[in-house]
């Protein structure tokens, strides 16, 4: 009996030990992928500085056309402004031409969860991760921005002229593409969760009114404008991508 006594604290910390393994070998996965990811930003970045210019002047498109006549200008009161902006459009750029590589890194970083019949989805989650993205960008480039921009521009009295300021134009801009981008992620982000036993296809089903008034929520907060045409053009799509997810979801438990 002391024998036995003896020896179960040691078979116990052996035991915690081997528990408390897997922790850090996640921490330290976590980590190589978040150390691949910063160098391939920063690869994409000095790719896309090069073209700096040209994405400017490409940025600069929506709200150039909607300005009035001989005022299609935007302008900088700080002498650093337009470094600056070129740094952060640099920068948002290579998130968007790296993105086929970081959810490349994601899906490293997920796929020993899964089983060996569920790595299958490997090619498809990075095709369809990347055009999700890509097709939101493109969605609030062509869409959104010209029709809320226009609204804004053309909003109150003649007398009133519009001077833009480089910084806030590429700040909003900007956090348009990308959120845009990112939320188009919704269909491939709830396949994987479902993949992992995250999330199932009762909570989405049970919870879909609160997820509408959520949408609606974030809709009013990325629209540029107050107009309900906006908003309804920013809203009908997301909702459309929560009803993608929950068939989506439905076709992985069948």
């Amino acid at each position: 009996m002391d024998e036995t006594f003896q020896n179960q604290p040691l078979t116990s910390e052996s035991e915690s030990h081997e528990d408390s393994m897997p922790l850090w070998q996640h921490l330290e996965e976590l980590r190589g992928v978040l150390l691949k990811s910063l160098l391939i930003v920063s690869l994409g970045f000095c790719v896309t500085y090069y073209f700096s210019e040209r994405l400017i002047q490409f940025l600069e498109a929506p709200i150039l056309t909607v300005l009035p006549t001989g005022e299609k200008n935007l302008y900088f009161t700080g002498i650093t402004d337009k470094f600056l902006v070129y740094l952060k459009v640099s920068f948002y750029c290579s998130l968007i031409l790296s993105s086929p590589f970081l959810l490349k890194q994601i899906w490293n970083f997920v796929s020993p969860a899964l089983k060996e019949n569920e790595r299958k989805f490997a090619v498809p989650f990075l095709i369809l991760g990347t055009l999700a993205f890509l097709v939101g960008v493109a969605f609030a480039y062509y869409v959104v921005i010209p029709s809320g921009y226009r609204f804004l521009i053309q909003f109150g009295g003649a007398n009133e002229k519009p001077l833009i300021n480089i910084s806030e134009y590429f700040s909003l801009t900007l956090q348009l593409l990308v959120s845009m981008g990112l939320f188009f992620e919704l269909p491939v982000v709830a396949m994987i969760l479902a993949k992992l036993g995250v999330i199932h296809l009762g909570i989405l089903i049970k919870y879909r009114p609160q997820a509408y008034l959520g949408l609606a929520i974030v809709s009013a907060v990325l629209t540029p404008t107050p107009d309900a045409f906006t908003l309804v053009l920013v809203l009908i799509p997301l909702i459309l991508l929560y009803e993608l997810s929950v068939q989506l979801v439905r076709m992985m438990v069948v």
